[in-house]
């Protein structure tokens, strides 16, 4: 069932850039040819991996300390060679004792850092970007009693310098589209989505060369308070949602985030096809919660490059003091190259005292956005994946909403500012974003 609800939200806390930042996104034209290498193509998401029914690796629960070789490359549109990395949204169902899956490329030391932690019985699932093999293959560990692990591609890194480039990442302030649980203009109470229904959004930053641009948003995706078990799905808005994947995974109750980069195509309910478009499905009826954290742009702009780097932990504050309410500003190593403009990570909110909820945001003299990057619940451990721009001082806020807990932080990857690009001291004009909902 394609309509819910309403209507046009309000203008949205969206920037491009905010006063400060000393990034600029540079027109195609005004900067040297952009190479392959570190470009992403956004990909439908299909699902490579399920142990459940021997798709991708053979039928059955992968054992204690178990490794499922993961064939990425030439599979579901991702190149059958020079792929520097993918995007997977892992899932740990059935598990028979609390654990974590570490996905890594084949060909090297598997690293100490966690790609998803998870409870005994708890279905998870969590976006990761992880570099490819030589040999096409990423490695993914489970270190359970034993568990099924199935994982949906949504886009792929390009390893090729001579291939056809692929988009660049832009990191936005930070900005809801839309909180299912009340209205946008009145603030009234709304009830929940309904079981197998959808919401398109399109979202606009009031340029139209900026929105025709836009190939694919990076989102925080979160699930409040499901009615029974289920899944979301997010897609391109156009036509039906996928069927066989997943963005999200939930139980009854709770509230169950997870990040993603969604591709966009030109919206077809909104009178403006030039309007990135994007869709969320939910199988049961719940609330959720979809929030931009950045956006991807064909060769019309030229911004930033990924590079993937070997896990690395940054932040665990295990060994140290707990992080309380407020701000807790973490360092990016100093192994990072000079161009490094955001970085790519693994948050882990460890058994907190309380219900809250973590954002992680830049420290760029702005206010902290309004949105979500964890959701744990007292006692809980999980995970999620975020990208958070790091300039001007190489560092980045984590802001704790209640009690106390432990945070881990694993870096991923680097995303690089061109060399070509000499206009980096600039930085755009802050503009606004607005959301619009269908109403079909």
């Amino acid at each position: 069932m394609r309509v819910l609800r309403t209507v046009l939200a309000g203008t949205a806390a969206a920037a491009l850039a905010v006063t400060g930042s000393v990034f600029v996104m540079a027109s195609a034209a005004s900067a040297a040819p952009v190479g392959a290498v570190g470009t992403f193509t956004p990909l439908a998401p299909s699902r490579i991996l399920d142990t459940r029914s021997g798709n991708g690796a053979p039928q059955g629960i992968v054992p204690a300390g178990g490794t499922v070789n993961l064939q990425v490359n030439g599979r579901a549109g991702v190149p059958g060679a020079n792929v520097s990395a993918v995007v997977l949204n892992l899932t740990v169902t059935g598990a028979q004792g609390n654990g974590y899956l570490t996905a890594y490329p084949d060909g090297t030391a598997r690293p100490t850092a966690a790609s998803i932690s998870f409870a005994k019985g708890v279905t998870r699932a969590n976006s990761v970007t992880v570099a490819v093999g030589a040999s096409g293959v990423v490695k993914i560990f489970q270190s359970s009693l034993g568990a099924h692990v199935i994982a949906d591609v949504a886009g792929y890194y390009s390893g090729d310098e001579n291939a056809t480039p692929g988009s660049t990442y832009f990191p936005v302030n930070a900005f809801r589209v839309d909180d299912t649980r009340k209205d946008p203009q009145t603030g009234a109470s709304l009830p929940p989505v309904p079981s197998q229904s959808w919401i398109q959004y399109a979202i606009t930053f009031d340029d139209p060369t900026v929105d025709a641009a836009i190939t694919a948003v990076a989102v925080n995706v979160t699930a409040v308070n499901p009615a029974s078990s289920g899944y979301l799905t997010t897609w391109n808005g156009a036509g039906d949602p996928p069927a066989g994947v997943s963005a999200v995974n939930y139980a009854k109750g709770g509230i169950w985030p997870n990040s993603g980069v969604v591709p966009t195509s030109p919206c077809d309910f909104c009178g403006d096809p030039s309007l990135p478009m994007f869709g969320v499905y939910t199988s049961t009826t719940t609330h959720w919660l979809v929030d931009v954290i950045g956006v991807y742009f064909n060769d019309t702009f030229v911004s930033l490059k990924f590079k993937p780097v070997a896990p690395q932990r940054i932040l665990d504050t295990r060994t140290g003091a707990p992080v309380g309410v407020g701000n807790r500003l973490v360092s990016a190593p100093s192994s990072i190259t000079p161009e490094t403009e955001a970085l790519s990570l693994n948050v882990t909110a460890v058994n907190p005292t309380a219900n809250t909820y973590l954002t992680v945001y830049p420290n760029n003299g702005g206010p902290r956005p309004t949105v979500s990057t964890l959701n744990p619940l007292k006692g809980e451990t999980v995970s999620n994946g975020t990208n958070v721009e790091i300039l001007p001082d190489n560092n980045f806020f984590i802001y704790n909403n209640g009690g106390s807990l432990n945070v881990v932080a694993d870096l991923g990857g680097l995303f690089e500012y061109f060399p070509s690009d000499t206009a980096r001291a600039a930085s755009l004009p802050a503009v606004s974003g607005r959301v619009a909902k269908s109403t079909r």
